[in-house]
């Protein structure tokens, strides 16, 4: 997957190292333990000796570094690198994107069932969110990139004005009529996700909707 110059998956503005690097004076704050950053070095040296573009190098490598902080030091190194490199490229607007796990697990010389545990490992224990295009092959958005930031938020408003308006006993639209409108917004105007994925974006968007509210309703008590 190609990217561009200094951007990462999910358009994230990548600093040259002195800009960013200086503005840490007190030191690095973003220490791991010996061995946790050893593996974070080694992966990132992996992505580049199997000729993997450097800001997905660095996405993929991130996505690892916070596994790695969630759940230690993975059983199979390499599995866990790949893994996290194909969750960094099948990212949305990646689409059309037909590399198989299998295909994609034979290029790094790894089991596809390997490939497959990491990928579903990382993916739950971060919080991925999975969708598929007409084909039935994955995509995964990410929680801590724009695209999910702004569901979040988006999400977590419309809740927040649900249950304004339930107090008010002020009319409500119906869920399916919430999700519908959110939909158009998000992938209509804000083009957040290709066009293609707009039916699997209605079932995104209703989960995050019962979970928000289901948060609501804890916080309410």
């Amino acid at each position: 997957m190609v990217l561009p110059k200094g951007l990462r998956a999910g358009g994230t503005k990548i600093r040259g190292r002195g800009m960013f690097h200086d503005s840490f004076p007190g030191g690095n704050i973003f220490l791991l333990g010996e061995e946790e950053t050893r593996l974070v070095r080694d992966a990132y040296k992996f992505f580049i000796k199997n000729e993997v573009e450097e800001a997905l190098s660095v996405y993929a490598t991130a996505i690892l570094k916070r596994y790695v902080e969630a759940v230690g030091i993975p059983k199979e190194k390499e599995a866990a690198y790949v893994a996290a490199m194909y969750l960094a490229g099948r990212h949305p607007f990646s689409f059309p994107n037909s590399v198989s796990k299998e295909e994609f697990a034979e290029r790094f010389g790894l089991k596809a069932s390997s490939l497959e545990w990491y990928t579903e490992s990382i993916s739950e224990k971060l919080g991925f969110i999975k969708i598929y295009d007409y084909n039935r092959f994955p995509y995964y958005i990410d929680p801590e990139s724009v695209i999910g930031a702004v569901l979040k938020s988006v999400v977590k408003s419309t809740v927040e004005e649900i249950s304004v308006r339930m107090i008010l006993g002020i009319e409500v639209m119906s869920e399916e009529d919430v999700v519908e409108e959110l939909v158009e917004r998000l992938v209509d105007k804000l083009k957040i996700v290709p066009p293609v994925f707009k039916g699997e974006m209605h079932r995104v968007i209703r989960n995050l909707m019962r979970e928000e509210l289901k948060k609501a309703g804890k916080r309410e008590r």
